[in-house]
């Protein structure tokens, strides 16, 4: 027989092509907003490798300052970007507290690939700040005067801003300046202004009269747009004060030696306060003497004077009359003197 032998070789070869994708992202919006505004970021995600970025995701944590209707950690699946494309993409968020702020975006894909993008804005605000200077302390009757300083330490201007005044009921209104209104129903005094520009401050005065003694409170309020407003109040204390008054008269003058005569002393309080503890002391020269006295309390009579006992207490308002009688003793003109002593004098 005969013996064939085969032999052969055989040969495979394949090409592959790698390719790269890539991420890039960009971000814009605006540099200044005013705090209750929307904020609109514009968003432009591409893809400028040489193959598809699949299992895009872009996050976003919504930074303090702003907010979005779906929470703090947004999320959106952007599914396969091809090479060399790209998509537009928008979010609105809403300014709610003035300050600088920085957005960061996130975008991630598939193969490890991710990328940050940062834009910043400054959301501005205005501000209101009331205080109100003026006397803690004042008398009954006694006209106070009370200056309320409107403040706006913001960033933006403030607008359609009302001040009111409310006077407690133990004051009076007398007047206010920069065309001051008011208001009887209110018991309040209330100024108004279009505009207040950020960092400026504005001062208008108000008088107010005490009628009523004991601790007060005078309150101010400011408002304006976009639902801004502050409050200031004063106590106040009240006090009445006592103002004594007296006078003294002889009702009969001139007189012989060894003749008598009167004198009346009459004490009128005109304050609003109670005059307390309220003494009479009558110094007689040495030519006169004292015979006899009378008067609201009881008295004392003395070598060259006449004590009297102290009123515990003399009403606003009201008056009262004490008297010495005298005799006169040598020729001349001769004067009696009278001191008064009080707590509160």
């Amino acid at each position: 027989g005969s013996v064939a032998t085969v032999e052969f070789q055989s040969r495979a070869s394949v090409r592959s092509v790698v390719t790269k994708p890539e991420l890039a992202v960009r971000m814009s919006g605006p540099h200044k907003v005013m705090v209750g505004d929307d904020v609109p970021i514009q968003i432009e995600i591409s893809n400028p490798g040489s193959g598809a970025a699949t299992g895009v995701i872009l996050l976003e944590d919504v930074p303090a300052g702003l907010s979005h209707p779906a929470g703090e950690r947004l999320e959106l699946e952007l599914g396969t970007i091809p090479a060399g494309q790209q998509r537009q993409l928008q979010l609105v968020m809403t300014a709610k507290q003035a300050g600088v702020i920085t957005n960061l975006l996130t975008a991630r894909a598939d193969a490890n690939l991710s990328v940050e993008a940062k834009v910043e804005l400054e959301v501005i605000a205005p501000q209101l700040k009331i205080a109100i200077d003026g006397p803690k302390r004042r008398f009954l009757d006694r006209p106070a005067t009370y200056t309320l300083s409107l403040e706006n330490p913001g960033t933006a201007a403030a607008k359609d801003v009302e001040l009111a005044a409310y006077l407690p009921k133990g004051m009076e209104f007398v007047e206010a300046n920069n065309h001051g209104q008011y208001d009887a129903t209110t018991h309040s005094v209330v100024w108004g202004l279009e505009e207040l520009p950020a960092h400026e401050r504005g001062n208008v005065q108000l008088v107010a009269l005490p009628v009523e003694a004991g601790d007060q409170m005078l309150r101010a309020e400011g408002r304006a747009a976009q639902g801004l407003i502050d409050q200031a109040q004063r106590d106040i204390s009240v006090e009445g004060v006592a103002a004594i008054k007296f006078e003294v008269v002889d009702l009969e003058d001139p007189v012989e030696v060894g003749g008598e005569t009167n004198y009346e002393i009459r004490v009128v309080n005109q304050g609003s306060k109670a005059a307390t503890q309220v003494q009479i002391v009558v110094l007689v020269p040495p030519d006169m003497k004292a015979i006899s006295a009378s008067g609201p309390t009881q008295h004392a009579m003395q070598a060259d004077r006449v004590v009297f006992a102290p009123l515990r207490r003399l009403a606003p308002k009201a008056d009262t009359t004490f008297q010495v009688k005298v005799q006169g003793l040598g020729a001349g003109d001769h004067r009696l003197k009278v001191q008064l002593v009080t707590d509160e004098i």
